[in-house]
């Protein structure tokens, strides 16, 4: 007879806060169990205090050392909840490489995991985190969210809807939509019957405060922040202080109180600092908006500069267009046009990476499937089987015709994609060979000669693919400094320094996977262009060229009846 643990995966902010609990409850087990189950509930209730203290590190190690100690005498419900607690203190702390390889061990797993559906469901709403911190791919997030949500809905888990409510809210909160302010109103009212949980209802309140700004509805956004803040205060739930003093920094700042959103953001970045970096980066952009608003021009460039390097060192593209966008509203402010325009113009480029036209779609026709499961869950409660049974086949139709037809504009958009970035490489290359001779007839600056020394180094010499390389080192080798050709390079280049070196790396995997002749294996290619680990290479690929390594080298393959062999 099995034992069974119910255990609850409460996933908090998906992409935004990304933070989960387990709320455990016992139920009654055998004899010979009870030791090893005992020892499973004190790491749970462990691992628990360390994500609500948000002590991530702690978490990590704990956690990480339990799972690789993993045996065959190990209680099997640890070795799940040590893993998927090793995946998402991977996502915490944003070491996406890690918490890949984490996941595709617990996706291995499937027998134990079936063993305890629960643990599934939350492992559902891992993959639904990393989806979107590592890839920004909110369709395929909706997808496992939707599945673990089903889970939740048909086991009658009040406290993981509401859950699950939370994550929609943020992602629409992410996308500056109030169409999430729905979702969180009924994670409100979920929370409201169950006054027992005390965390649950202040992260309700936090969530639905920061979509009550979205809407620019400062009063209830206040209102609804200090009622976290009161339960925050009083229960010891830290790691929610730094958006809720977001919140009362931005709704002072909109009431013209300067000083007083001054005083709440600086209390807010004490608790950012030692949390979850997507923390700190949401509170800056409140803190950057602020000296913007306050004339202090000087310090906003400093900040925003200094901002834009740590973001670029984490690599979390989702708020570089923002900070990007906040740059150029301030020169415009200094009324220096010329670099308005110029981070205009890279900030919507860094936007449109993440955030184009048919992920919108995807993202949209997806969460109306969201919709028709939460809707098919309801009747599933009141209907009779045979009713509900037709119901679910008219669903799965739907729901195949759908993405069939999906899969079709997916397939002609992807087509369109790898022409676009062909035709953009060739004209790149025109571009070079034409000014390559005008350089050589006029003088050039300082600077100038800096970046065609660099262009050098980069088209002839190929350090780039060198897994070495480094602005220090890049540095040394022009005879420069880093502050110096890290300036020169998002001069010229419109880029940071890893931008442009991913530029080249990146123009190189296109022309391999380009060549059909080329056997060569896709998961082997980040070897030979510098990359780290292939996670790095195609999260890099996908940002620039829009599709997957694999899938770009599937269209050129489609592509070579109609126009011949790609250069």
């Amino acid at each position: 007879m099995n034992k069974i643990l119910k255990i609850i995966a409460v996933i908090l902010y998906i992409g935004v806060l990304s933070h989960f609990a387990f709320a455990c409850e016992r139920q009654h087990v055998g004899k010979t169990d009870s030791d090893r189950e005992d020892v499973t509930w004190k790491y749970v209730d462990l691992f628990n205090s360390y994500c609500r203290k948000g002590l991530f590190d702690s978490l990590s190690v704990r956690a990480g050392d339990i799972f690789a100690a993993r045996s065959q005498d190990m209680d099997e419900r640890l070795v799940l909840v040590s893993g998927l607690y090793s995946a998402q203190a991977a996502i915490f702390t944003d070491d996406y490489p890690k918490a890949a390889r984490y996941i595709d061990t617990l996706s291995g797993m499937e027998k134990s995991f079936g063993r305890y559906p629960n643990l599934q469901a939350m492992l559902n709403g891992i993959k639904a985190s990393y989806d979107i911190k590592a890839g920004f791919d909110y369709p395929s997030a909706l997808i496992h969210l939707t599945e673990a949500l089903n889970y939740y809905r048909h086991d009658g888990d009040a406290v993981n809807t509401c859950t699950a409510l939370f994550n929609i809210s943020m992602i629409y909160f992410f996308r500056r939509d109030t169409t999430g302010l729905k979702y969180a109103r009924e994670a409100i009212g979920i929370s409201e019957d169950n006054p027992e949980d005390t965390y649950m209802m202040c992260t309700a309140d936090v969530v639905m405060s920061m979509m009550l700004l979205v809407k620019g509805d400062y009063s209830n956004a206040r209102k609804y922040a200090m009622e976290a803040r009161k339960i925050a205060d009083r229960d010891g739930y830290s790691l929610v202080y730094s958006r809720i003093f977001m919140v009362l920094g931005e709704v002072a700042m909109n009431a013209g109180n300067l000083p007083e959103a001054e005083r709440l953001m600086r209390e807010g970045f004490g608790y950012a600092q030692h949390s979850d970096p997507d923390f700190y980066f949401e509170l800056s952009l409140t803190w950057g908006e602020m000296l913007i608003r306050s004339g202090r021009y000087d310090e906003a460039a400093t900040f925003l500069a200094n901002t834009l390097e740590m973001i670029d060192e984490h690599d979390n593209i989702r708020y570089r267009y923002q900070v990007l966008a906040l740059l150029s509203r301030l020169y415009e402010a200094m009324e220096d046009v010329p670099a308005a325009f110029h981070y205009y113009k890279i900030a919507a480029a860094s936007r449109d990476s993440i955030l184009n036209v048919d992920k919108d779609a995807s993202f949209n026709s997806l969460l109306d499937l969201y919709e028709q499961a939460s809707l098919q869950n309801a009747i599933r409660q009141r209907k009779f089987d045979m009713y509900i049974i037709l119901s679910i086949c008219v669903l799965t139709t739907v729901a195949g015709v759908f993405f069939f037809w999906l899969y079709r504009r997916q397939s002609r958009q992807n087509k369109e994609l790898v022409q676009h970035y062909q035709d953009y490489m060739k004209r790149g290359e025109m571009l070079r060979k034409y000014l390559e001779p005008q350089k050589q007839k006029g003088s050039e600056s300082a600077d100038e000669e800096l970046f065609n020394k660099l262009e050098k180094l980069m088209r002839e010499d190929k350090i780039y693919l060198s897994n070495e390389i480094s602005l220090d080192r890049l540095a040394s080798m022009l005879g420069t400094n880093r502050t110096y050709i890290s300036r020169v390079i998002n001069r010229y280049a419109d880029r940071t320094f890893w931008g442009y070196v991913n530029m080249y790396r990146i123009a190189d995997a296109t022309r391999l996977l380009s060549n059909l002749d080329n056997d060569i294996q896709i998961k082997n290619l980040y070897e030979i262009l510098g990359y780290n680990s292939a996670a790095s290479f195609f999260r890099v690929f996908r940002d620039e060229v829009g599709l997957s390594p694999s899938k770009y080298r599937e269209e050129v393959r489609r592509l070579k009846p109609r126009h011949g062999q790609l250069q």
